[in-house]
């Protein structure tokens, strides 16, 4: 079985499709930020990670991907999603990714080491992404994404192909 016929893979399309618009009006539930947070984390890291954000009000987290959802700067959009306890910059990235795929991708230790290894960032990944280095990464993203007329989500499936071992 390939990438493509995998189950994750087909959700993952279905809910590009239908989340941008849930995000817009606000009728997002806790299943779809937990559901997203599991894709991006895996299952090695989901019970912590979906433990500390359970620990936010529902209000504070509202609140927050409102802001996100809302928000003109990108760094602002940020920000917003990472004052959520248990959200950092790859998993609020993700969020952005389902609130707009056609702006925001997904920051990812492989897909940073193959643009690395191209030169269109200038250091390795730290070990705990900042909010600068996505909004570098997303840059060198969208940069690579005009270049070669390609959608945000099929440059980050080649990059993530093309990084190589985690």
């Amino acid at each position: 079985m390939n990438d493509y016929e995998d189950p994750i893979y087909e959700e993952e399309l279905e809910r590009i499709e239908t989340l941008p618009e849930v995000f817009s009006s606000g009728e997002w539930t806790q299943d779809d930020l937990e559901w997203i947070i599991k894709w991006k984390v895996g299952t090695a890291f989901e019970k912590p990670t979906l433990r500390h954000i359970r620990s936010n009000s529902d209000e504070q987290i509202r609140r927050a991907i409102e802001t996100a959802v809302n928000a003109r700067a990108v760094g602002e959009k940020v920000n917003a999603l990472t004052s959520i306890k248990g959200v950092g910059v790859p998993v609020a990235s993700a969020i952005l990714l389902f609130i707009n795929p056609d702006r925001y991708t997904v920051i990812d230790v492989r897909a940073w080491g193959a643009l690395y290894e191209m030169g269109y960032v200038d250091r390795e990944l730290s070990d705990d992404p900042t909010i600068e280095e996505y909004l570098l990464y997303l840059g060198a993203c969208w940069t690579l994404a005009n270049e070669y007329d390609v959608s945000l989500r099929t440059l980050d499936m080649a990059l993530w192909a093309l990084g190589g071992e985690d």
